[in-house]
């Protein structure tokens, strides 16, 4: 499995999990007041991430959804927070935000049923591929389904229906996991000239390493990186983040904000995980709260693993964040009285 610096040390989740704690606030004020979400209610949202967000490496698109090449804003070399700013600043469109090395494009609408057929066939024909016998039995003859690649790809708890952003950010993210199959796709079904098919695929080369800020720092990781705008989860108080693309199929991680609760510590004493109080997220009345991230294990399709690691991150130790600054400016803006 990858290790948790390379999932979190960047300036996109850094920006994401600052936005979630200014988001926890909020929550805690809903909570009090007993207007707390359902877990399988959209709006476990604040100010910046009220649409959620889909960040995808830019080089996994050719075409939007209309056919059009993708034109984007470039920044050349930036800073790890002037990019926070852009990155804060695109989550109040709809769509998807496409990451390049030099620049963003924020809003992009693109064709999840073209995604869907690439993810579909590339496990379908991967399957046969390995198979040993040649007899053809009515299990091979079953291509895989969409709904057997989101389900690998999301945690027990996420159960059907899935919609529109879990369907496009799930299937997008095969191209990660397998790019030699994904880029074969997309060359055959757009009819690339030897010329586009040799910038298509300097450009998806690019999308598996991590953009570099120009003080060295890391910009954004080579992974999907999904901001959904629900709980999911009874424990968990703003909307879920779900990092896909990670390794191989099925491995993927998700990033919660959890009271801690028995359940919780429990659930850490299992994992051999410990915690110190500077590790909270924020804390009000009775009540303490931790930034989790899981990291599930590959798995096939259709199939779901239960295998994962757990990591307590601390917001300030990990990611450097102030969060006594975030819960000032949160009180402020969500109008929340001290405990």
């Amino acid at each position: 499995m990858l290790d948790k610096k390379s999932i979190i040390d960047n300036a996109l989740i850094k920006e994401i999990v600052s936005i979630r704690i200014d988001t926890l606030w909020k929550m805690i004020k809903q909570k009090k007041e007993n207007r707390l979400p359902e877990i399988d209610e959209e709006g476990a949202t604040g100010k910046f991430d009220n649409k959620g967000a889909i960040f995808i490496p830019g080089g996994l698109v050719y075409r939007d959804v209309d056919e059009q090449r993708v034109r984007y804003e470039t920044f050349k070399k930036i800073s790890e927070l002037k990019f926070r700013n852009r990155i804060r600043l695109t989550m109040r469109f709809d769509n998807a935000t496409l990451l390049y090395p030099d620049g963003l494009a924020p809003s992009i609408n693109l064709d999840s049923g073209f995604f869907s057929r690439c993810a579909r066939q590339i496990l379908t024909f991967k399957r046969a591929a390995y198979r040993r016998k040649k007899t053809i039995s009515g299990k091979m003859a079953n291509e895989v389904h969409s709904d057997d690649i989101i389900r690998s790809n999301c945690p027990p708890y996420m159960k059907p229906p899935y919609g529109a952003r879990t369907r496009i950010s799930t299937c997008i993210s095969v191209g990660l996991v397998d790019p030699p199959m994904f880029f074969s796709y997309c060359k055959a079904q757009y009819n690339l000239s030897d010329d586009q098919s040799n910038r298509f695929a300097t450009n998806l080369d690019q999308t598996m390493e991590p953009a570099v800020a120009k003080n060295g720092g890391i910009l954004y990781p080579p992974h999907v990186i999904v901001c959904h705008d629900t709980r999911y989860k009874e424990n968990n108080y703003t909307g879920l983040t779900r990092i896909l693309g990670i390794g191989k199929f099925g491995e993927f991680a998700t990033l919660t904000i959890e009271e801690m609760n028995r359940s919780l510590m429990g659930e850490l004493k299992r994992k051999k995980q410990e915690f110190k109080f500077e590790d909270f997220c924020a804390e009000y009345a009775d009540a303490s709260f931790v930034l989790i991230l899981r990291i599930y294990a590959p798995t096939n399709p259709g199939k779901r693993s239960r295998k994962r690691v757990l990591h307590v991150i601390s917001p300030s130790k990990d990611l450097g964040l102030d969060t006594h600054q975030i819960e000032k400016q949160a009180r402020k803006r969500y109008q929340i009285p001290q405990a």
